[in-house]
């Protein structure tokens, strides 16, 4: 008994080290303790992205005296300008998109599955625009596309063809998609990028069997690679229509919106009545815009991605 009894001491005594341990292991584990974490990063959001908008918002509410007046939002319906800029915006993205699309997946798919040794040379030849500033390639191609003396007015006179060389820049119809046409050339490489990354990850028996049962390339391209990368399409689509919609240096750098305003873009457009004539409650309105087309753009992308508006047919194949 006496045994048993010094064998049973040390056991009353070890519960008190036993709950501290337990509550040691516990830190964090309740609610009060895990919004400890939480909230400097909610104030850090809240400060930085919440109040800006909320303030843009009541700015966009308030007229040129200060009252609350939803006078800006009528002024744009009779703007002229207002319609060019959030037409083009849409444009930019519709093009964007669909250019480095169609040109990034192919050089991706030719630079993994056709490119031996070189493909980090070609990968970062491919992505050297990106990290190029926007006044440099304002620059360039402002002088590219200059009538009288740019490189394709030398092409188009080594054709016999000068008289009917565009003023790109200087054209209302041309200027937005000569524009468009340097972003792409900027930011396809990005495209290009994440698709490699993309078919790097494809399992190469899904091709070894696709071989062995007679598929050519395009049948492997249709029925394989592109299905799986059905998580880089959606991720590119976003990012560019992020990046499209907040296009702000090559246009200021290239037209200034012009001619005639025929390039504007609502990113423009909030800096042109913002900053240049002084009209803050108007570009805080159209900023206001520029997030709700951003936000519903983004929502019918993801829509449309899960597959919500196909077919059922369709949805369960």
């Amino acid at each position: 008994m006496s045994t048993v009894a010094a064998q049973a001491t040390p056991e009353r005594a070890a519960p008190p080290r036993a709950r501290a341990k337990k509550r040691r292991l516990r830190i964090g584990s309740s609610p009060r303790e895990a919004w400890l974490y939480v909230i400097p990063a909610l104030a850090l959001f809240a400060l930085f992205e919440v109040y800006p908008i909320v303030a843009n918002i009541v700015a966009s509410l308030r007229d040129a005296h200060g009252h609350a007046s939803a006078a800006n939002y009528e002024a744009a319906a009779a703007d002229p300008v207002f319609w060019i800029a959030l037409r083009n915006s849409i444009l930019w993205v519709v093009l964007s998109i669909a250019a480095e699309i169609a040109i990034g997946f192919p050089l991706a798919v030719l630079i993994e599955l056709h490119i031996g040794r070189g493909k980090p040379l070609f990968r970062t030849l491919l992505f050297l625009p990106m990290v190029v500033t926007p006044s440099v390639i304002a620059l360039v191609f402002t002088n590219l596309y200059a009538p009288d003396y740019g490189l394709l007015f030398g092409w188009f006179v080594d054709l016999g063809l000068a008289d009917y060389f565009p003023a790109i820049l200087g054209t209302p119809s041309l200027a937005s998609v000569g524009i468009i046409a340097v972003n792409v050339w900027q930011w396809c490489g990005f495209f290009v990028l994440m698709y490699c990354v993309g078919i790097s990850q494809i399992d190469a028996e899904l091709f070894d069997a696709a071989a062995i049962d007679g598929a050519g390339g395009l049948t492997r391209v249709r029925h394989i690679i592109w299905p799986l990368l059905r998580a880089t399409h959606v991720s590119l689509v976003v990012l560019g229509t992020v990046q499209a919609l907040q296009q702000f240096p090559l246009i200021y750098l290239m037209t200034e919106g012009g001619p005639a305003n025929a390039s504007q873009t609502l990113a423009t457009y909030i800096f042109q009545t913002g900053f240049v004539e002084n009209r803050m409650g108007y570009a805080s309105m159209v900023a206001v815009v520029l997030f709700v087309l951003a936000l519903a753009l983004v929502a019918v992308e993801y829509a449309i991605s899960s597959g919500r508006w196909l077919p059922a047919r369709r949805r369960a194949a």
